[in-house]
Order: structure tokens, then sequence, then C-alpha cells
């Protein structure tokens, strides 16, 4: 294998591919990266056996093909490597598959490779019918619902994100049984199969992290993978097994408070009030709501306490006291990017569901703490 290539275009398709190495593999050459040079082009090939990277270099952006084939290459040095290099212009040349040199005018990197013979043989297979999603879109849902997966393995389905399709929509749920995030985005064709799986969550944060143009990601979905087909990225992970619960009965329909509030305020009064939260595991704010007024505060028996007021809106005049996680709150309220929100509440100790006034497709919903 023998290749010149420009510094910038090898470390994008690196940091993407990279993505799929394992911190805890227990077999030695999937920390390698497979590199395939063929007269096409040059492909990268990274998997932890769950997830798996594909990131294609077309021939078209390599100075220089001068001798085809495959190596696999030690992904702990490689990145830090090419990131390093002091030449935009950089050089791979090989004799055999067992040892590389990396090189440019005035330095050289000689690394050992890995057998090409032990790599196992990974395909990322496509289905007869794909689905069509723009990028922003599914970066969208991914970035609006991730955040409530849980991360405690001892209900494994709910360390992932449920995605559906029915029709022309497609519904979107993460929730670690004290939160929850509900995304509905109308999809550009009808899909003949109902679809109804679990990605982990781990994965989907990966790929929303690669989508950044206005492009097209097509996915090819089965009973135990799903694929997804962005640029010039195949994004194969392993889906979660089992049935995720259904999560419609948490979603109360009518509300006894509806309050309309400045997102931008709340979220900094929540914040400024989650600094003297008495436990950082929780951090615990109070809420009182008497008629156009709310007033936020929390404290801290070794510290002291704070209290914020805020105007609202809201439909019920009688006084209302709940308490909720900030953490939660804060990162609920992260997503929303209108600058109004409601706060739907029936008692207290029943959810608070938190909605934009302008976007309906979004829904967020969490526990309230008791605090007796």
């Amino acid at each position: 294998m023998k290749f010149v290539i420009d510094k910038n275009i090898l470390l994008e398709a690196l940091t993407n591919v990279t993505r799929a190495i394992g911190t805890r593999t227990t077999i030695p050459i999937l920390n390698g990266i497979k590199f395939d040079l063929t007269k096409e082009g040059l492909s990268l090939l990274a998997s932890d056996s769950e997830l798996t990277i594909r990131v294609t270099i077309p021939e078209s952006d390599i100075k220089k093909i001068e001798k085809e084939g495959s190596m696999i290459i030690q992904s702990k040095y490689i990145l830090e490597i090419i990131r390093k290099m002091p030449s935009d212009i950089i050089y791979f040349d090989t004799e055999d598959t067992s040892k590389i040199k990396i090189y440019t005018d005035n330095n050289e990197y000689n690394l050992n490779c890995y057998d090409i013979n032990d790599y196992p043989r990974i395909v990322l297979d496509e289905s007869k019918e794909p689905i069509e999603i723009k990028s922003e879109v599914l970066k969208s849902i991914i970035n609006e619902t991730v955040y409530a997966v849980s991360t405690q393995e001892v209900r494994p389905l709910l360390t992932g994100i449920n995605l559906k399709i029915l029709g022309d929509t497609l519904e979107c749920i993460a929730t670690d049984s004290y939160r929850l995030a509900k995304k509905n985005v109308k999809l550009d064709k009808i899909v003949n199969n109902t679809i109804n799986i679990v990605i982990p969550g781990k994965s989907i944060s990966e790929l929303e992290k690669m989508l950044d143009a206005d492009d097209v990601v097509i996915m090819h979905i089965f009973n135990n993978k799903i694929l997804f087909k962005y640029k010039n990225i195949e994004f194969q992970t392993n889906l979660l097994s089992g049935t995720y619960p259904d999560t419609n009965h948490f979603i109360p329909s009518e509300f006894a408070y509806m309050i309309n509030l400045d997102l931008h305020a709340f979220n900094d009064a929540v914040d400024r009030a989650s600094l003297l939260a008495q436990s950082k595991d929780k951090n615990i704010v109070r809420v009182l709501v008497d008629g156009k007024v709310m007033v936020i505060s929390s404290s801290a028996s070794e510290i002291g306490k704070t209290e914020e007021k805020l105007n609202i809106e809201c439909s019920n005049k009688e006084k209302l006291e709940i308490a909720f996680s900030s953490r939660y709150m804060l990162e609920a309220l992260k997503v929303i990017k209108d600058d109004n929100i409601l706060l739907l509440i029936n008692s207290d100790d029943k959810p608070i569901l938190i909605k934009s006034v302008k976007d309906e497709s979004l829904i967020e919903l969490i526990l309230p703490v008791k605090t007796y």
C-alpha cells in the first residue's frame, strides 16, 4: 500500500471512524483501523463489534495512489500522529502488511501493524426499502431526546432511544423512568412497514456529532441492526433487543395549571437556585406558583438559601408548591429553541410537562420530587 494524501482530509476521516473504537474491547485487533486502498479510493473501517463506522475517501481527494493494499493500523497512535504531523501532505508506504511508514519531508514514523488476516469479516448490509431523512432533522431529533436515556444498565432498553415509524410519522422517545423526551416529525415519504426499534444511546450520540451538512441520511433498518449512510460515512450499530415500554400513559392529557413563562428567565433562575441546592446528586429546587408570580428557591442548611421571583401567566389562581431536580429541568430546557415555554402541571406529585409555545412536536416530562 502506497499513497499520498492531504493531512486535513485524512484527519477528518480518522476523527469520524475512531468513534467506533471501544475502550474495553477484549479483541485486540479491534483496536485497529482497517485501511483499504483501491483505485477507487481509500476506505477506513473501525468496529467494536457493536458499532461499525466506515469512511470512504474518493480517489479524487487523494494526491496519489501508487500501490493498492490493505493494512490494520493501531488506532491508539494513528490519529495523534496525523494530527501532529508538521506538513499538510503525508506519505504512506509499506513493503508488507506487518509494518507501515508514515512520513513527510522532515519526519517519519514506522508502525507495527496487526495481521490483516485476523480482522473479522464485517458486512454493512443495505435493505430493499431504505428510509430517507434530512440530516438536520435527524440531528435535531437525536439532540432533543438522547439526553433523557438511562445510564444504568439495570434496564438495558432504557439506555437506548425508541424510534417508531408509522406511515409518514416518525416518533422518537427516550426515558430513564424519572424523565422523558418525545419528538414527532413528518417524513417526506410514507414508509410501508411499521418500524419499532431501540437504538443504543451511546451509538446514536456519536452519530449526532457527525451530522453537520444540509444533506440526506439514508437508513437501512433490520431486526437486529441499523445502517445510516451519510455523505461518505457508513454508520452501523446493533439494536437493543426487547420491547420498549409503552410510555403514553405517563403523559397526561389534561392539566390543572398551564403556566406560560420566558424560557431564558426561568432557565437562569433555576440555574442560580441550583447553586445552593441541598444535594449535589439531585439538586432540588422548589417552585411556588401564586397567581402571576413564580417564586424559585433552594436552600442548604450549612450554606444558606436563595429566592427569586418571576412574572408568569397561569391558568389557575390557586397556589401550587412543587419541587424538582434542577439538573433534569435545565437539561430539558437546553434543547428548546423557542423563547417562551409552557409548564403543564396537575399537582405536586404528578409529572411536569415542558413544551414550547410554538413547537408542538417536542414534549418533555420530569417527575417532581417530594421534599417531605
